[in-house]
This record gives structure tokens, C-alpha cells and sequence, in this order.
């Protein structure tokens, strides 16, 4: 495509820049302003910074493998360059807990591979790269891929803010789908479990493929949130529990629960549901239903477990903690997770989470506390990692140990995020037997980054849903309040306090069905069916970004939780290749949309070790398919772009990849190819050429 006007005043800015000279540190790394949201797999660019001596603020694409830094590293200023030592710039003041800068310094590195600004080489921060660095891409490779990559940027990407959006889809999409469902057993949980059991068949009804009817490759997996307290009570629901015949004070370890498998009509060695949509036995009775399987495994769990949540640690306990697992069934367990599955988690709640951070002994945070023994034992779990207008409520009021009342809007509330040094972190310990500075428990960005590292792509591999305890409309929470009052005692969950009143954290919604008759009154019933808010576990879920859903556990049923989960663009990812960002048309004066993308194949590898799946990028980039093209037609394969909006529910944009019909003859590509997908996009709520369509 001829270089236009616009894309001439690019280079004459790439010139001007080049002129003044390159790695200037006065400039490099100062934070600055894209104007636009930026996600994780976009690279944006603002060209016209005040903040920034040579105008370019710059945010590069978060590569998979980058240790994502705590607070996430901001756009920063950059210059071109030519080596690393163009790129000496600020960096982050550690002491800083606000500071957004750069903290691992800087790169020489190729941003961008679409584009105006494609294949030249700016000053990077290290906190986006992943392991291997700041390499030349493939595309960038070869005497003549500036000068293409130019030619194809068009005339309407060289106006205003940039972006490049990566995306890598598997092709023909992956149908595999292994989901866990974390269901708190604590006293209180008979009811919502019952609903689960009951609304499961409609989770499943969403995945069915409407082509065929058919569920994708599943596996379904049940824990519990018992993790025990680490021997802080010598007997009852958080005492310790014998697994594989010896004493155990951390519960149920995070081990997959199958209780009374054979009457639920499952195969009684099994450890987990399996659904073959093409022919293959599943591990239960053919002649049930796996929504009926599960519903009763479900309900087998009881409500007998630890008051003590570990939701979140459960998932870690089960998931990332391999050698837990080694002693059941030869660790069996560990071998769940499938390399190209996608990986949907379900937590289902009435409490907030309680994971403590020392291993060994929780750090002292649970037992038997004289200095406790006016409030509920789970109360300490809430006072010690909630803040309440960036106020600790560990401060009084209501203080811990809790001497007052406290009340304030639920939405001005959230989690504390400086978790004291854990060894289950991988810091130092801390004693938290008494009161601290810090939250004692776990560190939840931690947390999420151990599921994330599950998935060698997991922006688009991972789906984390809460059924929890959190307002069930907008008006809701405009209303909803934290509140800390006295109730009678003694609570069925409590293990230390057998007399009343006591401190307790109230419900922050109810079921409709099940109302207080005065909301200031305390309510045996309604409180059974209510929940208490999950701040810890809404900061988890919001750690996925738009593949994080949250539902209110209050609601009469689950649908409105369990029909968006299976219609979400993840599970459209099953069956779909869809790029949800909005493509720019390069050319407005050419009929239909002209994109500027790079599409590629990459081939997938399994460690024979770790089961950790790497890619190896094809250098040869599919062509877009000339109009009406089909298999019989093209001599090459190509990619076509289409609108589908009920394939492809964010904006509608399908991608098709047609192969020659001499290639589907050979057979089909290897298992989990993907395709690599750089394409300029328009930035959200922005207008700009190429847009405006």
C-alpha cells in the first residue's frame, strides 16, 4: 500500500526524533498519560505526550511469563534507540507503595509489529518482557520487513493514539474445558449448596454447543474451603482430620472431593467428572445426566467443615501445590489440568476468605483467645484484612480485638492489600498471633498470579466466576452497608464463643425469600440465607480483568450466575476464533475493511517434564482471503474476517482460516495450533479515522 500524507508526517517525526538524539534520561520512564484503557495484550502508544520531551508515552503488550509488578507498572515516557545503553531512565521509588514507574529499568526492544511505528526500536521498561527478553519478533526479521510493515500500516493508523492488539486463538478452536468449583462446607452454606445442586444443569445447558447440542471436552472438579487451622483447635469442625490414615490439622488439603462417588452413580475411583462429547465412556453411569452426578456430589459435602474459610488457598492447595497430592491415588490429581484446556474456576460462598499465611501454624491468627471471646471466631478474619474508607478496621472502632460498633457504605469498604511477609509468599514469617500493621492473610495478587501461571496464556485461557456474598443489584450496594454489631450467641459456626451476645460481621445481602423483618434486628432465618460480604474474594476475581464474574449468592436461584458463565466470549472461544478489539480500517477509501494485522501459525511443544507448553512462531504470515474465497479456490491458506455477533459476542468480528483443500486432505494441523494474530486496533471510546464505522 503507498505511504500517504499521514503516514510521511509519521516519518518526518521519526526523523525529528532520531535528530535530537536517542536514550535521552531526562525523559525516558517519566510516567505519563495514554488518554485511553490499555489491557494487558495491547500495546498503546500516545504520540502527542505534554509529559514527554519527545511526545511518545508508551505502554508495551504484558508478555506472557512477565512477573507482573505490585502496583502494575503505568505508561511511561520513551525514545528511539539502537542498543540498551540508549536507555538509561527513571525507575521507581521501592519505598513508594503508589510509585507506577518502571522497576526493572530498561530495554532496547521492537514495541510494535503492525503499525506506523512497526519494527523500530524503542527504549522498553523490563516489567512487560517475559523471561526471554526484549528479541527481535519474527515479523521484524529480514532486510525488507521495515518496508513492508510500513507499506501496510495505511493512511488512517498514522493519526492520533495507536494500538496494537496481540491475540493468539487456537485453530480449529480448543473444545476442551477443565473447571474447578470451590463450594465453602462451613455450617451456614446447607442452603445455597442445595441451589447449586439444583442450577447445575443450566450451567451446562450455556456450554452445549448449539450446532450440535454437544458439551465441549469437559472435566469438572469439586473442593471444599477446609483447610483445618493448622492445629489450632485440638477437635470439632477446624480440629485436625486424618487423610491417607494419618493426622492432618490443615483440613481437607485442597484434595478433589468425591465423597459417596459410587451412589452418586460416578466410577468409585474416580477423582473428578469427565464428559467425552465424541463417544468416549464418561466416569459415571451412562444412563445419568453429569448435571445429576455433580448436584449429588455436591450435596455430599455437607456443612460440617471449618468456619475458618481457605477459599482462595484451597484452589492454590489443589492447583498449584503438586506435592500435596502425591500420596492420593500416586498423585493422580496433579494431572487434571490439561496443557490446552481452557480453565474455568467457580467459587461458591457465604463468607469471606480466611486463607492465613503461615503454613505451619497459620501464624498463630486462629485459637482459643481469651482477648477474643466477646465476638465471633470468624470476626478476626474481616477486622484484620478489610479497610473501610482507607481506614484498617483492625483500628478502632471497631478495632481488634472488636470494642465497638462500626457501620459505613459497603462500597466505600474493600480488601487490604499489604499482607504481612509469609513464608507461603515466599518471604520471611511473621508472627500474627496478636495484632499487626499488616493484613495476615495471604497476599491475593500472589494468588492470582499462581493460577494465571497455569496457562501459557491465560488473558485468554482462564475464567474465574464468584457466587458469593455481594449486593445483588446496583441499588443494592448504593444501599448496602458494612456493618459490626452484636448478636445473639452462641452462633452454630462459632468454636470459641458458646455464650452471647457477640461482635459479628453482618450480612451484606439476604434472600428475597428470606427478609429480616427490621434489617437492624438480628434474624435467626434470614441470616442463614444471607452472606456476609466477600471483599477478599471480589479483589481476586477483579485480579482476571473482564474474565472475572461476580454474582450475588442472595439471588433465589443461580441463573443469573450460571447462564452468563457458559455465554461469556471464553466459552464462545471454545468453538470461535473472535477478535474482540475493534480492527482500524487503514484505508477508508478503499470499499470494505482494510485491516492492518499480522496473522501467523504457532506450533505448540509440551515440556515432556513440566507439561509447560511452548510455541514456535511460523516466519511465513498468512494473506488475507481475496472475496468469495473458499478451500477449492485458494492456492495458499489465508485468513477471512466476518460478523457474527452471536459467535463472537463483544463486537462480532469472526476470524476464519481457510486451509487449501489439499492440506484438510493431509490431515489436520497439529493439536493446539494457534493463530498469532497483531493487528492495529482502534482504542476504546476514542474517534479517529479508520474508526468510525
Amino acid at each position: 500500500m503507498k505511504n500517504t500524507p499521514y503516514a510521511v508526517a509519521w516519518l518526518g517525526l521519526a526523523f525529528l526524533m532520531m535528530s535530537v538524539g536517542c536514550g535521552r534520561s531526562d525523559i525516558v520512564g517519566r510516567l505519563c498519560g495514554l488518554t485511553v484503557d490499555a489491557g494487558p495484550s495491547q500495546a498503546v502508544i500516545n504520540p502527542e505526550s505534554g509529559a514527554c520531551g519527545t511526545g511518545l508515552c508508551l505502554k508495551p503488550v504484558l508478555n506472557p511469563g512477565a512477573s507482573v509488578v505490585d502496583p502494575l507498572t503505568g505508561a511511561t515516557c520513551t525514545d528511539e534507540c539502537s542498543s540498551d545503553s540508549d536507555c538509561g531512565g527513571e525507575l521507581r521509588n521501592p519505598s513508594d507503595v503508589e510509585d507506577t514507574r518502571c522497576k526493572g529499568g530498561f530495554v532496547c526492544g521492537v514495541p510494535f509489529v503492525v503499525g506506523p511505528l512497526c519494527c523500530k526500536h524503542y527504549c522498553l521498561c523490563k516489567d512487560f518482557l517475559g523471561p526471554s527478553g526484549a528479541q527481535m519478533p519474527v515479523a521484524c526479521q529480514g532486510p525488507d520487513a521495515l518496508a513492508s510493515c510500513q507499506s501496510a500500516a495505511g493512511s488512517a493508523a498514522a493519526t492520533g493514539i495507536g494500538q496494537e492488539t496481540d491475540l493468539y486463538i487456537n485453530v480449529p478452536p480448543v473444545s476442551q474445558l477443565d473447571m474447578v468449583f470451590m463450594i465453602d462446607d462451613s455450617p451456614s452454606m446447607a442452603p445455597k449448596v442445595n441451589k447449586l445442586a439444583q442450577q447445575f444443569t443450566k450451567l451446562l445447558a450455556a456450554l452445549r454447543d448449539p450446532s450440535d447440542g454437544r458439551y465441549p471436552d469437559l472435566r469438572v472438579a469439586i473442593i471444599d474451603s477446609d483447610l483445618g487451622t493448622g492445629g489450632a483447635y485440638p477437635s470439632g469442625s477446624c480440629g485436625p482430620t486424618a487423610i491417607a490414615g494419618a493426622a492432618n490439622g490443615f483440613g481437607d488439603l485442597g484434595n478433589f472431593q468425591m465423597r459417596g462417588a459410587a451412589g452418586c452413580g460416578a466410577n468409585p475411583d474416580a477423582l473428578w467428572l469427565d464428559y467425552y462429547p465424541r463417544g468416549k465412556p464418561p466416569s459415571y453411569s451412562p444412563t445419568m445426566d453429569i448435571s445429576q452426578v455433580f448436584g449429588c456430589l455436591a450435596g455430599n459435602l455437607g456443612a460440617l467443615g471449618c468456619g475458618q474459610e481457605h477459599q482462595l488457598q484451597s484452589l492454590e492447595f489443589a492447583l498449584v501445590a503438586q506435592s500435596l497430592h502425591q500420596n492420593q491415588s500416586g498423585g493422580l490429581q496433579n494431572t487434571f489440568l490439561r496443557p490446552q484446556a481452557y480453565l474455568g474456576l467457580v467459587i461458591l460462598s457465604d463468607e469471606d476468605d480466611c486463607s492465613a499465611a503461615s503454613l505451619a501454624t497459620n501464624g498463630g491468627m486462629f485459637g482459643d483467645k481469651p482477648e477474643l471471646r466477646g465476638e465471633s471466631t470468624s470476626l478476626r478474619c474481616a477486622t484484620r484484612a478489610h479497610q473501610c474508607n482507607g481506614v484498617n478496621l483492625a483500628d478502632a472502632p471497631p478495632g481488634y480485638p472488636t470494642s465497638a460498633k462500626f457501620e459505613a457504605a459497603f462500597a466505600d469498604c474493600a480488601a487490604r492489600t499489604d499482607a504481612c511477609a509469609n513464608p507461603t509468599d515466599g518471604n520471611a514469617a511473621t508472627d500474627t498471633s496478636g495484632p499487626t500493621t499488616c493484613s495476615p492473610l495471604k497476599d491475593i495478587h500472589h494468588l492470582a498470579q499462581e493460577i494465571k501461571a497455569l496457562k501459557a496464556d491465560p488473558e485468554n485461557q482462564i475464567m474465574v466466576a464468584g457466587i458469593f456474598g455481594w449486593p445483588r443489584t446496583a441499588a443494592e450496594m448504593a444501599n448496602a452497608k458494612y456493618k459490626i454489631d452484636l448478636v445473639p450467641g452462641p452462633r452454630p459456626e462459632d468454636i470459641d464463643n458458646q455464650q452471647g451476645p457477640v461482635w459479628d460481621l453482618w450480612p451484606v445481602c439476604y434472600d428475597p425469600d428470606h427478609l429480616p423483618a427490621d434489617p437492624a434486628t438480628f434474624d435467626a432465618d434470614a441470616w442463614g440465607w444471607g452472606a456476609r460480604g466477600g471483599l477478599r474474594l471480589s479483589a481476586f476475581i477483579d485480579e482476571f480483568g473482564d474474565n472475572g464474574l461476580k454474582f450475588s449468592i442472595c439471588e433465589r436461584d443461580f441463573t443469573p450466575a450460571m447462564w452468563p458463565f457458559g455465554d461469556t466470549s471464553l466459552v464462545k472461544n471454545l468453538r470461535n476464533l473472535c477478535m474482540d478489539a475493534k480492527l482500524v480500517d487503514v484505508d477508508p477509501a478503499t470499499p470494505g475493511l482494510q485491516p492492518d494485522c499480522r496473522v501467523v501459525y504457532r506450533v505448540p511443544e509440551a515440556d515432556s517434564t513440566t507439561g509447560k507448553v511452548t510455541y514456535t512462531e511460523s516466519s511465513q504470515s498468512l494473506p488475507i482471503c481475496p472475496p468469495g474465497a473458499t478451500s477449492d479456490t485458494i492456492t495458499a491458506d489465508c485468513w477471512q474476517l466476518a460478523i457474527d455477533n452471536a459467535r463472537c459476542p463483544i463486537n462480532g468480528q469472526l476470524i476464519n482460516v481457510l486451509r487449501t483443500a489439499a492440506e484438510i486432505a493431509d490431515g489436520p494441523l497439529t493439536e493446539g495450533t494457534q493463530i498469532g494474530m497483531q493487528c492495529w486496533t482502534c482504542p476504546d471510546f476514542t474517534s479517529r479515522p479508520g474508526c468510525d464505522y
